[in-house]
């Protein structure tokens, strides 16, 4: 097990590839990396999905936000799907320029085939209602069930929300955590996701939405400590 924290420290991209070669350890099995604010870019990042071949791997932990990271690194970052041990991974690209093409990409995670645990921090990272849509097949993961998406200050709307109602279909999911805040999620949106509470195994929701503190630049319409939010069991409202 390896955790470093080296957020901050102007690593760029020879640093990450320095850092890839962790993948050589033999009996590595956990490696936590924060690496944020360090400007690695897309090819750093590339790099580091190399850590796929690490042959033990079984948890990763990559924090890449404030990276310039584009859908180019966030395609990479999906081949992580080829290691054959992982079952837990969280990846953290906030303030990046995913898209939907990079959205698409990480959708394919699900094919990952001992993935149980995931978390995806998008936030900021131009994600909008077709690369929502698109994160919602993640429910078809094997194994899967614990999930996590951070999509605060995107633009998935109401069609993004209801997209993601979806994930009540999952057969094994049975702990879910959406931070929706910052995404013109109206009515309709808020009524469709009410509707996970349907979902056959699913015993923890966690479920924020509304508009963003003033402190991220967002203007409340109700107090900005009190995000509309939900935890509740299967068949509670």
């Amino acid at each position: 097990t390896i955790n470093l924290n080296l957020r901050g420290n102007k690593l760029g991209v020879v640093g990450a590839q320095a850092l890839a070669s962790l993948k050589e350890a033999p009996l590595l099995h956990t490696i936590g990396l924060d690496l944020s604010n360090n400007n690695i870019s897309d090819t750093g990042v590339q790099a580091l999905a190399g850590l796929k071949a690490a042959p033990l791997l079984r948890a990763l932990n990559l924090n890449l936000s404030y990276n310039n990271v584009g859908f180019t690194g966030a395609q990479a970052l999906a081949s992580l799907k080829e290691a054959p041990l992982l079952h837990t991974l969280s990846l953290d690209l906030s303030y990046s320029d995913v898209g939907f093409t990079g959205a698409q990409a990480l959708a394919s995670l699900k094919e990952a085939p001992l993935l149980h645990t995931l978390s995806l921090n998008l936030s900021y990272s131009n994600v909008e209602v077709a690369a929502a849509q698109a994160l919602v097949s993640l429910k078809e993961a094997p194994l899967l069930h614990t999930l996590s998406l951070n999509l605060q200050g995107n633009n998935i709307e109401d069609a993004g929300a209801q997209a993601f109602a979806g994930l009540k279909d999952s057969l094994l999911l049975h702990t879910l955590s959406l931070d929706l805040r910052g995404n013109n999620i109206k009515d309709a949106g808020i009524q469709a996701l009410a509707s996970l509470k349907e979902a056959s195994l699913l015993h923890t929701l966690s479920l924020v939405v509304g508009p963003l503190p003033l402190s991220y630049g967002g203007r409340c319409e109700y107090p900005c400590d009190r995000p509309y939010s939900s935890t509740f069991r299967p068949g509670v409202v």
